[in-house]
């Protein structure tokens, strides 16, 4: 009975959740929609591993 003051009262009425902490520093905007057909091209450069491309579509080239 007496140990639902304070923190520990707060800890009995909620409940846990994960929470992911991380920085925006690093992100880019290709990750998210619109996707044009430049930021497909190197999304696609990028999952296959294709250096060639990757450098293609960063400077606005295309192979095809």
């Amino acid at each position: 009975m007496g140990s639902y003051h304070g923190k520990f009262s707060f800890d009995a009425f909620s409940h846990k959740k994960g929470v992911l902490y991380r920085s925006f520093a690093g992100d880019s905007s290709t990750r998210y929609p619109p996707y044009t057909p430049e930021k497909e091209r190197l999304l696609k450069a990028l999952m296959s591993g294709n250096i060639l491309g990757i450098i293609l579509a960063l400077i606005g080239w295309s192979k095809d």
